[in-house]
Order: C-alpha cells, then structure tokens, then sequence
C-alpha cells in the first residue's frame, strides 16, 4: 500500500471526512505529504516560497485550532512541519524541480529528552482535552448527555486523528517511525486506550454507571435503550441489549472496579496508557532495526518516571508495591479489549450496530 494513501499511517477512506492535521478543521485533501485544509495548505505554501520566518509570541506552545489558527504563524508552521509536511514538495510544484524529502533515517538516533517522558505525556494529554472541546463542538457548562450508537461512531471517526495527534505530540519517538509501523502500534493501542480513558474518567468523577466517551457527552450503562436506540430486522431492542450488554459489564469488572479500587491518578492513567502504546511486539518492523529496543527503552523509562513521581510524592510506604499493583492492571485492560473486539466482530457479522470499515479497522489490532 503506498504511502501516499496514508495518514502517517492510517489508511485512508472515503466513507468518512478527514481532518486537518494542523488546525482539525475539515481536509479537502493531501497537500504537502499531510491531509489539510485549504486554508493550511495556503498558509504553508506561501510561507515556504516566500521564505518566511515567522516568530512565536509566548514559548511556542499556542494551540492551533480552527477558529483561532491565524493567532500564531509561527506554531502554526511548526504544527505543519510537525504533522509531516514537506517544504521540498512545495518546490516540486513550483518548479518541477528537486527531489522529495525522504522519511527519516534509519540511523537517526533514539530521541534525547530534557524532560521525564511522563511529563510531555501529560502536556500533550492536557493539549488533547482542550484540543477536544473544538473537534467535538463542545460548549462551555454544556452538560453532558447520553448519545446513541450513531453519534458514537463520528465521536470516534474524529479521534483516530485527534488521537494520532497525541501520540506524535507526547512521544516524538513514535513520530520518527515509518507509516506502516506508526499505524500497527497505533491500532494496538486505539481500543485499549478508548476504553481505559472512559473508565479513568469514570472512576476520577465517580460515576461508574457510564460510559464517558471524549466528546463528553456519554453512554448511560444503566439504561442501554438510549445507546441501542433502532430495532433490526431480526432482532428487537430488547434482545439486542441482552446481547450485548455483558460487554459493558466486562468494562466495569475489568477496568473500572480496578482503577477505583486503586484510587489511580492521572499520572498512574498516563503510565498505563503509555505502555501499551510501546508493549507491541516491533521485532518484525523493517524500518529501524533496533525498533523493540527502543520500545523496551521506552517501557524502562515509564516505569522509571513512575517510580520517581512516587517517591517524590511521598504518597506509599512500599513504593515497588504501588507499582506492581498499577502494572498488574494491564492484562484486565487487554483482556476487556480482546472481549470488544469480539463483540464488535459479532455486530459487523450479523450487521446489527456494526462499525464503518475504517473505524472497525483501527479498532482492530495488527496482526
């Protein structure tokens, strides 16, 4: 599959709107090597041909959102650079001369920090809440409300990339991976981390009896007739939700009791998630030889954070048994996954409530 049918590694498909990578507005395209709107394309091109420098007012953190995105050229360009455009394919076009920029090298070193990678995981994470609100047209105070199936899907059709953006935002290190391998870690991570987002969320405001999903609006676990809303032709309401409501129940038992058991914070929800984004088996990736090396770099590193955020807290008396008992979490959260999924297999089997192609497919861990 050509690289140039992806999203820095998400396959692309007609069925659904893409979004700009830059400001999450609407893409009409591919512009540069990156799907963007026209008005990012733009501003890229006449910044590259124009050879402009455009400088920061604050410290280079400004949020690049769609009504707000002519507030700072500077981040802007950087946001265009970042998500993958390429100045050299701007003079492709001008003068038909040049020559691409190819990905990044292979022998690029493992990315040095100046910070703890549990750290620029929480910043970009506080960036993808407020990065949110505008994706998902979310008002201030508005409250929250239960949403259907229908509405489910395009709440997650926009966070395949609002996601992406996280990712490439909070580990540089996955950045610098080829498409191919960007998407196979990403897809193993997609669902995991849906549905340990909604629990943590569920657990950090106390309410267990919904499914919080990113929009902020949620999935009301109690009465499952607002979320499985259509009869099928075959089967009534009330048998689909007796089908399928033993998934949610599992989300609970699993995930939820778990973290609220624990008591887990924000910082132990970050370690968790970022772990298996990097527990992926990456030996059989072609584009850097020492790819699982750097994932069990990566998983050192976490857990060396995690020991540190302990022990500078001062919060446990037996800090590795604080630890050991957060990681033990991780095969609950893989184990109510792998049961998605199958229920996901069974309603796109039978057609009832089932996934579009593209959302069934990141939803869906490499082989």
């Amino acid at each position: 599959m050509s690289s140039s049918h992806l999203i820095n590694g998400f396959e692309g498909v007609s069925t659904a709107p893409q979004y700009c990578l830059i400001c999450c507005e609407i893409a009409d395209g591919y512009h540069f090597g990156a799907p963007a709107c026209r008005a990012c394309a733009a501003f890229f091109r006449r910044t590259v041909q124009l050879n402009k420098i455009h400088e920061c007012p604050k410290n280079n953190q400004c949020f690049i959102l769609s009504n707000v995105r002519n507030m700072c050229r500077a981040c802007r360009y950087d946001k265009c650079i970042d998500v993958g455009m390429k100045r050299s394919a701007v003079q492709q076009r001008r003068d038909q001369l040049g020559k691409r920029d190819g990905i990044r090298s292979n022998s690029e070193s493992f990315s040095s920090r100046g910070e703890p990678v549990l750290d620029t995981m929480k910043r970009a994470y506080e960036k993808l809440l407020a990065v949110r609100k505008s994706v998902h047209n979310r008002v201030e105070n508005q409250p929250p409300r239960p949403i259907c199936f229908s509405e489910l899907q395009q709440v997650y059709l926009k966070e395949m990339t609002v996601v992406y953006q996280f990712l490439c935002e909070a580990f540089p290190e996955y950045y610098e991976f080829l498409p191919d391998t960007k998407r196979s870690l990403f897809k193993n991570f997609f669902l995991p981390f849906t549905l340990l987002e909604s629990s943590f969320n569920g657990h950090s405001t106390n309410k267990q009896d919904v499914m919080l999903i990113p929009s902020g609006d949620y999935i009301d676990l109690e009465h499952l007739e607002s979320y499985f809303t259509n009869n099928h032709d075959k089967f009534s309401q009330e048998e689909t939700i007796s089908m399928f409501a033993q998934q949610f129940q599992e989300l609970r038992t699993c995930i939820t009791h778990p973290l609220h058991a624990e008591n887990v914070d924000t910082y132990e929800f970050l370690a968790l998630a970022a772990i298996i984004l990097w527990e992926s088996d990456l030996e059989a990736d072609l584009d850097r030889q020492n790819a699982q090396e750097e994932a069990i770099q990566m998983r050192n590193a976490i857990i060396r954070d995690l020991l540190f955020y302990y022990q500078s807290m001062n919060l446990y008396d037996d800090v590795a048994l604080r630890l050991g008992t957060i990681l033990s979490i991780l095969p609950s959260i893989q184990r109510a996954s792998h049961r998605f999924h199958e229920y996901m297999e069974i309603k796109n089997l039978l057609n009832l409530y089932a996934l579009p192609q593209n959302l069934f497919d990141m939803f869906s861990p490499a082989s």
